[in-house]
């Protein structure tokens, strides 16, 4: 823990527009990744959907996220990166908003209505965070750009710390003021309309950042010329889809297991969620030494193989230390390998092309969870949660395998990045 805290403080500084993005990070953590991704699940489950349709539910989000993160890159590219991410946070907002407002709707509107909402969120997620990326690469230099993206790691670790426990306890305290029981959807909806109101408050340090492409203190040395990187976006797109699979499947239905076939109480899944999320928190310091060290694509590699393995006691042993296991190995290594992908991709593509680029994996890892979810809730109904457990674990070393390849026989683009510098 001292090294990590060392790593910490020995960081380098950032002006002021980076600042004010990694604060506007900080309130999406806390409200997209804590409260809202918490709640949402009981929530549903208490208004009397099944599985297939929960599968749905978290499919629509993350195809909706796959389906707008190239138009995403787009739009950066041409309206510029700070418009774009106020938009997306913007569009955010108004998603957010549209769950609790389910039971309210036409009944004819009522079955897809939530469906619809999550939809909204994550095209508007896609419009910030596609554009987020590129606009850090730009606003920092290569002395302090691994120190940025881990901070942003850090960042999510903390919000969704700050935001998971007290979601957790929000529904408990609601339903003993109104006089209902927690089997009840309506502590969850009340609790649910905090989300869009931290989220709102994102835009206030957002509007203070300037224009992204034009106010970085660092001149970047050109990488490369002319067209689109064909080859090397490609490998990554076939490694971010097949690498995300274990952990999508957790994501996606491991509060759902520990809920609905384990029977613990959504007090207890929010500690085990807040410990993974705790953990999260300290994980993105270890990025700058495993950078120097080893480089980005070793570390990608390893977390992938960590985030699979760990996923194997759940599959074997399925009680609530195995599914914690599983949650909190998840989330802590997708805390090291989520700010590592982003510095492997944009430090090996021209910046002309990183909104695109960026949009294009970012649609792969959509797709992957959006299969995951979709076909994972008619997986549970016909084979249980074990053969998707399973499933997921084996797609993510097939991942792994990739990056593997990657190392061994790189790519032009590839052999050029090694250690960050």
């Amino acid at each position: 823990m001292t090294k990590l805290l060392s790593l910490w403080t020995d960081r380098p500084r950032f002006h002021h527009d980076v600042n004010m993005l990694l604060i506007v990070v900080g309130l999406v953590a806390v409200s997209f990744f804590g409260i809202q991704t918490f709640l949402k699940t009981f929530y549903i489950l208490r208004l009397g959907y099944g599985m297939v349709f929960f599968g749905v539910f978290n499919s629509a989000s993350a195809l909706s996220y796959m389906v707008m993160s190239l138009p995403a890159g787009v739009l950066g590219s041409r309206l510029g990166l700070t418009r774009t991410m106020r938009i997306g946070i913007v569009v955010t907002v108004l998603g957010m908003a549209m769950l609790p407002l389910t039971e309210s709707v036409p009944d004819s509107l009522s079955y897809y209505w939530p469906v619809f909402s999550m939809m909204v969120v994550s095209g508007g997620y896609a419009l910030f965070s596609i554009n987020m990326v590129p606009a850090l690469m730009g606003l920092t230099s290569d002395e302090n750009r691994n120190s940025a993206y881990a901070t942003t790691g850090v960042l999510r670790g903390l919000g969704a710390f700050v935001g998971t426990p007290f979601a957790g306890l929000l529904p408990g305290l609601i339903a003993s003021m109104i006089g209902v029981g927690l089997d009840n959807p309506a502590p969850y909806r009340l609790a649910l309309w905090l989300s869009p109101a931290v989220l709102a408050l994102a835009l206030i340090p957002l509007m203070r950042i300037g224009d992204a492409e034009r106010s970085g203190k660092h001149r970047e040395k050109p990488t490369l010329g002319g067209s689109f990187p064909v080859v090397p976006v490609s490998m990554l797109i076939l490694f971010v889809w097949f690498s995300q699979a274990a952990g999508a499947t957790c994501y996606s239905f491991c509060n759902a297991f520990m809920d609905t076939e384990l029977q613990l109480t959504t007090f207890t899944i929010g500690i085990i969620s807040s410990a993974g999320q705790f953990a999260s928190i300290f994980a993105p310091m270890l990025l700058p030494m495993l950078a120097r060290r080893r480089g980005n694509g070793w570390t990608l590699m390893a977390t992938t193989i960590g985030g699979a393995a760990t996923m194997i006691p759940l599959i074997l042993i399925p009680q609530w230390f195995a599914a914690a296991l599983g949650q909190f190995a998840s989330m802590v290594l997708s805390a090291v390998r989520m700010p590592a992908l982003q510095v492997y991709q944009m430090e090996m593509i021209e910046k002309h092309w990183r909104s695109l680029a960026y949009g294009a994996v970012n649609t792969a890892m959509g797709l992957s969870f959006g299969l995951v979810s979709f076909g994972g809730g008619q997986i549970i109904e016909k084979w249980g949660y074990t053969n998707l457990f399973a499933m997921g674990v084996t797609l993510s070393f097939v991942g792994a395998t990739i990056m593997w390849m990657m190392l061994k026989r790189p790519t032009q683009m590839v052999a050029a990045r090694g250690a960050v510098q």
